[in-house]
């Protein structure tokens, strides 16, 4: 049996042969950095690896056992995906104020939040007098960062590209950012 899965981000096939599942990945390669496939089944993920030069291409194989897959709720599969794990940009393209903050589940407040980002290693940080922003890289055809937020949020160019901008207090809770005329500045009166 086999499955295919090509989104923006690569191509991700699946082909059982007995008792083992073979996985391959491909992308163009477009020198703009680092990336991982992973295989999605039953609301789980599992990553298969990072994609490496070949032929012209970013590729990726890897062999795992049918069994171990089941084990980890994504068999059978469901789908796949080829994602930016670490871009080469230069990080100076980002606005003033801004860094990167690994782990950025572990600033909010709530448990069901910080969970929605168990898999994100990474995101840019604005700190200001009452709060922070969080952002994170943005794109149609990629999972949406923090779903239960999903009002909350705004999509806006920060640098080089797109993110979905997140406005929280100190304590790493929710706020809305209409209060705000810019990711950062401060409150504007209503």
């Amino acid at each position: 049996m086999e499955w295919s899965f090509e989104g923006r981000g690569g191509a991700v096939t699946v082909r059982q042969e007995g008792d083992r599942a073979v996985c391959q990945a491909i992308r163009p390669a477009d020198g703009g950095g680092l990336y991982k496939a992973w295989l999605l089944g039953g609301g789980e993920r599992v990553l298969l690896g990072t994609l490496i030069p070949e032929g012209g291409a970013l590729r990726l194989r890897r062999v795992m056992e049918v069994a171990a897959l089941k084990r980890q709720g994504v068999w059978p599969p469901e789908g796949g995906e080829v994602v930016l794990a670490y871009s080469f940009a230069p990080e100076a393209t980002l606005p003033p104020d801004w860094c990167w903050t690994d782990c950025p589940g572990r600033l909010l407040g709530e448990t069901i939040l910080s969970g929605c980002l168990r898999g994100v290693k990474r995101g840019l940080l604005k700190r200001d007098m009452e709060g922070f922003f969080l952002a994170f890289p943005w794109s149609r055809h990629e999972p949406f960062p923090i779903p239960p937020l999903f009002c909350l949020a705004r999509v806006e160019r920060l640098g080089a590209g797109w993110y979905v901008v997140f406005r929280f207090s100190r304590q790493g809770r929710p706020e809305l950012l209409h209060n705000f005329s810019e990711a950062g500045e401060n409150r504007v009166a209503t």
